[in-house]
Order: C-alpha cells, then sequence, then structure tokens
C-alpha cells in the first residue's frame, strides 16, 4: 500500500501528533508499506533532522512565522515552486489512500490532491480543539470554541473515514453531528524503545539521591496540560510526610513555561521542582523508570501516550480520569484514576508510597498491561481500516 501522511505540524517540533505519526509510518514501512510524509518546513538547519532515519520519506513545504504559535508554521504550499514539488514527488505517484493528521492548510489541500489522484482520505482528530482556543487571544473565547465545533465538524465530514484514538474522542465528534465514518483507533507505542531502562542510570545523572521520592510529569508544558494542580499536590503530600525528600519532575518545552514557573514560585513549591527540557532517547526512557510515580492532571487528553509510556517502564501512574487517559488505563490498571479534585489526587498518591503491597500490585501491572499497547498491533488494525475504505472506494465507482 502507498500511504500518503499529511501534517501541518511535524519534526523538529515534538508533541502528541509528530510521535503518532513517526509511531504509525516506522511499523507501515516495517511490514513493507510505502509511506510519505507532507510537512512544514522550519527555520533550523536542515542538517538538525535530515540524519534522522524518517526525514527522506518527508517532503518539506515553505512556511512562515505563526505569530500566536511560534512552535508552529504556516505552509504554504501555493507558490509555483511548490506546486512543481506537490506535482512531482506527491500527485506523479498515485499513492491509494491519504491520511491527514491535522485540518489546517496541508489538511485542506489533501482533499484536493486525493481527488486528483482519486484515492480515500482518512483523517485522524487528534487533538479537541475547543480546550485549546485560550492560544487565540484575539478570538472571544466563546466564539472560539463555537467555530472549533463548526469547523471540525466540516472538515471531518469532508472525509471518506475518520479515525479518533480514544471512544470519548469518537463520543466528542457525535455531538459536533460528524456525518462521516468514525472509527476508533489508538497509537500504541514502540516497545523495543522501552526494552532496556536504568532509572538508577538517570537518579546518578542528575545528582539525585535514592531515597528521594520522584513524582514526574512528562509532556508538553501547555496550559490545558494543568500542570500547577500537581504543584498542589506536591504541597499536600510534603506536609504528610515530613522529613521526607520529595521532589516532581517536569520533563517537557511548551508555551505555558513561564506562566508555570511563576505558579511553582507563588505556591512556594520552585525549590521542590526538577525542570527538565527534551532528552536524548535513552534518558528519556530513563527518566519515566526513575520515577516512583507518574503523575498526570490534564483532563484534554485524546489518549495519553505518556501514560502508557510510563507504565512500559512500571512506572505505576495517578492520573485525573477524564478522557483518553481513562481509557488507556480502563479503570485503575497499572495505577489509580482519580477525579479532578486535589484532596483526592493526593490521597491516591499516598495510598501507593504507603501501601508496599499496592504499589508492587500495580508496578506488575503496568508492565503487563503496557504490552497491549505495541504499535504494531494498532498499526495493523488501522491497515485494515484503510484497505477496507479502499475497496469501498472502488466499490462505490463501479
Amino acid at each position: 500500500m502507498k500511504i500518503a501522511i499529511v501534517t501541518d505540524t511535524y519534526r523538529p517540533r515534538i508533541n502528541g501528533v509528530v510521535t503518532s505519526i513517526d509511531t504509525f509510518a516506522n511499523e507501515y514501512r516495517k511490514l513493507g508499506h510505502e509511506v510519505k510524509i507532507v510537512a512544514p518546513e522550519f527555520p533550523v538547519e536542515q542538517k538538525d533532522f535530515k540524519d534522522q532515519e524518517n526525514e527522506k520519506f518527508v517532503i518539506r513545504m515553505k512556511s512562515h512565522y505563526l505569530f500566536f504559535d511560534p512552535e508552529d508554521r504556516f505552509p504554504d504550499p501555493w507558490t509555483p515552486s511548490m506546486r512543481k514539488k506537490i506535482r512531482e514527488e506527491l500527485l506523479v505517484h498515485k499513492f491509494d489512500i491519504i491520511h491527514t493528521q491535522t485540518p489546517f492548510t496541508l489538511g485542506i489541500e489533501a482533499v484536493k490532491w486525493a481527488k486528483q489522484m482519486n484515492c480515500p482520505i482518512v483523517h485522524t482528530y487528534h487533538t479537541m480543539f475547543e480546550s485549546y482556543v485560550h492560544y487565540l487571544k484575539f478570538i472571544p473565547a466563546p466564539i472560539g470554541r463555537s467555530f472549533s465545533k463548526w469547523f471540525s465538524r466540516w472538515y471531518c465530514n469532508k472525509m471518506d473515514l475518520n479515525i479518533t484514538p480514544s471512544t470519548q474522542m469518537h463520543d466528542l465528534l457525535m455531538t459536533y453531528n460528524v456525518t462521516k465514518p468514525v472509527l476508533v483507533n489508538p497509537t500504541g507505542i514502540k516497545m523495543d524503545k522501552f526494552r532496556k531502562f536504568d532509572g538508577n542510570d538517570f537518579r546518578k545523572k542528575n545528582n539525585i539521591p535514592e531515597d528521594t521520592i520522584l513524582f514526574l510529569f512528562m509532556g508538553r508544558i501547555g496550559q490545558e496540560k494543568n500542570i500547577p494542580f500537581l504543584f498542589d499536590v506536591l504541597k499536600k503530600v510534603k506536609a504528610l510526610k515530613p522529613g521526607k525528600e520529595i521532589k516532581l519532575m517536569v520533563a517537557g518545552k511548551g508555551p505555558a513555561e513561564d506562566a508555570v514557573h511563576a505558579a511553582a514560585k507563588e505556591k512556594s513549591v520552585e525549590n521542590d521542582i526538577l525542570w527538565f527540557g527534551y532528552f536524548e532517547p535513552q534518558d528519556w526512557v530513563n527518566c519515566y523508570a526513575a520515577a516512583d510515580l507518574f503523575t498526570f492532571a490534564s483532563v484534554t487528553e485524546t489518549q495519553g501516550l505518556v501514560v502508557t509510556e510510563a507504565m512500559a517502564v512500571g512506572t505505576p501512574v495517578v492520573a485525573v480520569g477524564q478522557m483518553g487517559v481513562a481509557e488507556v488505563m480502563a479503570g485503575d490498571k497499572g495505577g489509580l484514576l482519580v477525579d479532578l479534585n486535589v484532596d483526592h489526587f493526593t490521597e491516591a498518591v499516598i495510598k501507593m508510597l504507603d501501601d508496599r503491597n499496592l504499589y508492587a500490585a500495580k508496578k506488575k501491572e503496568a508492565l503487563a498491561y503496557a504490552q497491549e499497547w505495541s504499535a504494531e498491533s494498532m498499526a495493523k488494525k488501522l491497515l485494515a481500516k484503510f484497505e477496507k475504505v479502499i475497496e469501498d472506494k472502488k466499490h462505490a465507482e463501479k
């Protein structure tokens, strides 16, 4: 099968959408399929990511600065040089299917490309956009939410098939009155990356004593991740365990870094936070393994890949049980789910720390349960959905 993945966000940008793209693309290639990725250029030297294994499969589009979202880019596929590039590197290959990951500039153009190649087009609805309208400070929030729902419906109804990474996201699209088919297919995780891990090595490298209790947040530093909530939990846990050295690791980067740092200072926990940015691959895995608990308070996750990644090294999770995280953990698998309440979250953390039998059971459960979320399994399921869409289109044209 020849698959074109089209996205308005891609490396060197790092987020859940990019992780999903690379995960599926790599698995497709392992299974013998041809994959190209259409993505924007970034204003950095190409050598920063050209040596990555996947870059040779990427068709880069000219792009511009986005004033309200400096991390991302505004692709410009309309210049004569880009139109020529699209014809020569995309359209002539006659792909069997186009899979869009974002409903913006390139995603909208992809609808035209699919018609030109007479192939079906599929979209994965990764992001609950109505929860992100606060980034558009020039638009009143109620108007932004209303527009995001209308636009999501309009775009999804252009598709032959829509994919959501969780049942909750599927149900959300139903409330938007999306009439085209919507199926659930999570991303899964690359289990081979988690075969080797060493939490003690991470602690030594970062001068963290073995007896320090470590909580971990890993992810994009954005307002929607609700990180200051974890500061409140940390403060309460420290009060309940006097004399214990307890730290929260915050690993990642994002637009809310200044605000999150300010919140830590305001809540008087700035000295109890270990700030990390992005890691090299092995340090990234070892960081998960170094934590005693993975703590997660986001209520907007469409899937919560970081939760399964933490479980893949046996780190139990305490998380707010909403959206994709609730589905991933299927109740309390690999940890404990709580409601969005600081006291309840704190109680769950204390329970995990004090009940060593429970902790050992959850650690074992996390390791076993993560195996069910393998990228290979999820890729095969999605490929089967692609094959059906392709066949349905052929039959409809007869």
